[in-house]
């Protein structure tokens, strides 16, 4: 990909917490620009709704009254509302997803709403999105599709989940197929977006992730949940990194840090998950400090899954798998946060037998 497509991805890393309003207004910039790429969107969504009216425009933020406002909003020839999209990257679902927006799709014909998501996301996100549905519908039937769609019983209202793949591959054959040379350069700057996107952030661990696949995105990830949750608890005042510094190890990076007030190591240590197929997350102190091994045996007697390597004594940070990442930050920051409480009763334990 040439430097002149990366304009959009560009201005995405100069304006950080921006990316999906960028990528919502470049997609309906070339929808508003592009009859091809209207027909592309009608063409998707037609694969997983049967009789809804076709779009011809496109408008961004369309607020109600009850507060919904969807990233587009495509309306049919005589303006009405057919299909709303979330445009989504790896930021969470808001309180008001999907159901509120499911509530406001039309009663006098087919709508859908469309979460527009990573390949790699759409299979976290989905089930929470059928999840969250079942709370407040009773009944909900499955479409056959070549992507994800259900149907509202009793209705024609419907949710779907597409990729940024998706969309864009079918944007691009039908503008070049029509010979819009202007709408190909625009779809290849939304791609580099994407990409940009995905880069930057990092997807969920999938179910049975095994040590030793571990890609440079899930390197970036690991790295990520390490500096996230060291500033959570500093936020929440069981950490501290005051004077200590990040200090990558031949195993991996990581930091110096204190909880409630005792210094540890934490980071990645992916020859320890290759070992023990555990965590790529440990927390660890030199097995050389003064109240050590007694303070490790203590912490051993509620958690035995500890280890000695590498002249340090290791315990495992649960990350969790399957599951959206502040989900999975959540789990590292009240594993970490737990061990610290431990970490603190087990030192105050020798210390009174020392005292003894």
């Amino acid at each position: 990909m040439s430097d002149d497509d990366r304009l959009l991805a560009y201005l995405v890393s100069s304006f950080p917490g921006k990316t999906e309003d960028i990528a919502t207004e470049a997609l309906c910039h070339v929808l508003d620009h592009s009859d091809a790429c209207v027909d592309a969107l009608n063409d998707v969504v037609r694969s997983g709704v049967r009789g809804i009216d076709p779009i011809n425009t496109v408008k961004t933020q369309v607020i109600k009254s009850d507060g919904t406002r969807p990233d587009l909003v495509g309306f049919n020839e005589d303006g009405g509302e057919r299909v709303l999209i979330e445009v989504k990257f790896w930021a969470d679902l808001t309180a008001n997803q999907p159901n509120a927006y499911i509530k406001r799709l039309p009663e006098d014909g087919a709508g859908v709403l469309m979460f527009l998501v990573p390949d790699d996301r759409v299979r976290s996100l989905w089930p929470r999105l059928r999840k969250r549905l079942d709370r407040e519908f009773d009944v909900v039937e499955e479409l056959e599709s070549e992507r994800r769609c259900v149907r509202i019983s009793g209705s024609r209202r419907h949710l779907m989940m597409v990729s940024w793949g998706s969309l864009l591959d079918a944007m691009a054959a039908r503008s070049s197929d029509s010979g819009e040379p202007s709408a190909v350069t625009q779809i290849r700057q939304l791609r580099s977006l994407a990409r940009y996107a995905d880069k930057g952030v990092v997807c969920p661990l999938p179910p049975g992730h095994e040590p030793g696949s571990d890609s440079e995105s899930r390197l970036r990830l690991y790295r990520r949940l390490v500096n996230a949750a060291t500033q959570e608890g500093i936020n929440q005042d069981w950490a501290d990194r005051k004077g200590l510094r990040a200090t990558p190890m031949r195993y991996g990076y990581g930091r110096y840090i204190r909880l409630l007030g005792t210094v540890v190591w934490f980071g990645i240590n992916l020859e320890l998950f290759e070992e023990t197929s555990e965590t790529p997350l440990w927390v660890s102190r030199d097995h050389k400090k003064a109240d050590e091994p007694a303070v490790s045996r203590e912490l051993g007697e509620e958690n035995r899954d500890w280890y000695r390597r590498q002249g340090r004594h290791w315990f495992p940070i649960d990350v969790k798998r399957g599951v959206e990442y502040p989900q999975v930050l959540n789990g590292v920051v009240a594993s970490l946060s737990e061990h610290g409480t431990n970490l603190q009763a087990a030192r105050n334990a020798v210390k009174r037998r020392a005292d003894v």
